[in-house]
């Protein structure tokens, strides 16, 4: 196999790998993205699987875009205690 790009890792007190900057930025990883490791004959491999997968509404705040009038926080309390209630 040929290694497209050399970087050395350095294991952590925590047993974490820490991922150069640089390699970071080449392969689009971002802190929380899963990696699969495997232990194959030649070594270990490591292959991103994309971002975490989390069920914190929070996760998706900023996807879905408002195309309305600004709403002050005055209008939005009562509607949002109101939809609370109802449930």
């Amino acid at each position: 196999m040929v290694a497209l790009v050399d970087a050395l890792l350095t294991l952590s007190s925590k047993g974490q790998l820490v991922i150069p900057a640089r390699l970071r930025q080449l392969l689009g990883l971002r802190a929380g993205d899963r990696l699969a490791l495997s232990l194959e004959s030649d070594g270990l491999h490591l292959v991103p699987q994309g971002p975490a997968k989390s069920s914190s509404a929070y996760a998706v705040i900023g996807a879905a875009r408002y195309g309305g009038e600004p709403v002050p926080l005055e209008r939005m309390d009562p509607a949002l205690y109101a939809a609370k209630g109802s449930r």
